[in-house]
């Protein structure tokens, strides 16, 4: 499979150019995004969400499964290649760039160590503090690279053939899903889940606050792919009833998702109660199996205007796109927060711009930075190259769009400056506590 890969990938690589554009992002005319650039350029930012300790998985040959922005194609991730690793494209093409940085990467974490590795990498993006989404706390550090623990891994705790009967992802991702949660457990003192719901209630609340004590500083669900975004309020009795009968068979999918909205449920009132932010996937993503109608950030709307969960901080990961102007109208409420991670590479700067736009106009102190650097595919080096280019596309689009609402007299240049520096960092170090 790996010589297969490689032969594709340097197939891929001869329809490249011999070099693509230099690092340096283009230098706008603007003299307003000139000024606002000189004001926040040495903003160090929180990027609260990324994949960044996962390790590289560059193959090309899937490009065409992939929007312009994860290709590697991508002008933006051969220059962040060429500061990050001093690999520019060459004769070589691109796969033969990646794979001497891969030797480099590896040479240098293991003569630097993980930390200072992950520490020099921030830095060079302009980067302070970075939330790692993952299962477990490993790799992280409690100080710039911060743990989010996958949380919906807690929803399966009984046999869900239905629901990987739905789609082959299904059918990947739930056993992983499960195999988590069968650690979740054991670092719990627990064999398997409890004979009944109350006991597995406890063991949730028990999880949450063991995952605080090992430094995560939010909880992650990422439903959109696997179910739904409608959590219904669903009754203690129905789901003792429910979770009892799935103990003895498989659960019809709709009565699996019930249960699910019961313990979902429970966790956000709890993370609240423990102060973890609750950062819920709410964009489209991953082709093909997917579903718009799912991932619909408006089907958050019976969770988000519950005023039994008004204690519990809630983050809309990847702004609720491709739905973006109702995500702003959501972050109007003072409990949900909006993260534009995965935007910069699913929009060019200019559209990311107009996107931000609409985010500032309606809840302009509750924007968060983000990227979601991660090991996708189309990106040679791995997570820091793509941080890298992504951290500057933000910072462009941010400034593209304060510089349009200065000049539409929508306010004016101080408090704008003031408005980037709350998206770069001050609201999330507000969100986190971290002021």
């Amino acid at each position: 499979m790996k010589t297969r890969v490689r032969a594709i990938a340097a197939v891929a690589a001869l329809s490249l150019p011999a070099a693509l554009p230099a690092a340096e992002p283009p230098r706008r005319p603007d003299p307003l995004y000139r000024e606002i650039a000189s004001r926040l350029d040495g903003v160090s930012a929180i990027d609260v969400h990324t994949h960044l300790l996962e390790p590289p998985a560059f193959d090309p040959s899937l490009d065409p499964l992939m929007p312009l922005g994860l290709r590697s194609t991508n002008p933006r991730y051969s220059a962040a290649l060429t500061e990050a690793f001093g690999m520019p494209v060459g004769a070589g093409g691109l796969a033969a760039a990646a794979e001497r940085a891969a030797a480099l990467r590896a040479e240098r974490l293991a003569r630097l160590g993980p930390s200072a590795y992950w520490h020099a990498q921030l830095d060079a993006a302009g980067v302070e503090t970075a939330l790692v989404n993952q299962d477990f706390s490993q790799g992280t550090d409690a100080a710039r690279l911060r743990w989010v623990p996958n949380a919906g891994s807690l929803l399966y705790p009984l046999p869900a053939d239905q629901l990987m009967a739905r789609s082959p992802s299904h059918g990947t991702e739930i056993p992983k899903m499960q195999a988590a949660l069968r650690r979740f457990l054991g670092d719990g003192g627990l064999p398997a889940p409890p004979p009944d719901l109350d006991a597995y209630l406890r063991f949730l609340d028990q999880t949450l606050a063991r995952w605080r004590e090992q430094g995560a500083v939010a909880i992650k669900f990422q439903d959109a792919y696997l179910r739904t975004l409608v959590f219904d309020d669903v009754p203690a009795e129905r789901a003792r009833a429910l979770y009892a009968q799935g103990l003895r068979q498989p659960l019809p999918r709709a009565d699996y998702l019930a249960l699910q909205d019961h313990l979902a449920r429970h966790l956000f009132l709890a993370a609240g109660g423990r102060r973890l932010p609750v950062h819920i996937h709410s964009s489209h993503g991953v082709p093909p199996f997917l579903r718009l109608q799912d991932a619909d950030v408006r089907n958050l709307e019976s969770v988000l205007t519950d005023p039994g969960l008004f204690g519990t901080q809630f983050v809309l990961i990847h702004g609720g796109a491709p739905l973006h102007e109702e995500a702003a109208y959501l972050g109007i409420k003072p409990h949900v927060w909006i993260d534009v991670s995965a935007m910069p590479f699913l929009y060019p700067v200019p559209e990311l711009a107009a996107v931000l736009r609409k985010y500032l106009i309606f809840a302009p102190e509750k924007v968060l930075f983000g990227t979601d650097s991660g090991p996708y595919p189309g990106v040679p080096g791995g997570p820091e190259v793509q941080l890298r280019a992504l951290a500057t596309a933000t910072r462009e689009a941010l400034y593209l769009a304060l510089a349009g609402l200065v000049r539409d007299g929508v306010v004016d240049l101080e408090t704008a400056a003031g408005l980037g520096r709350g998206v770069l960092r001050g609201n999330a170090a507000r969100l986190h506590g971290w002021e």
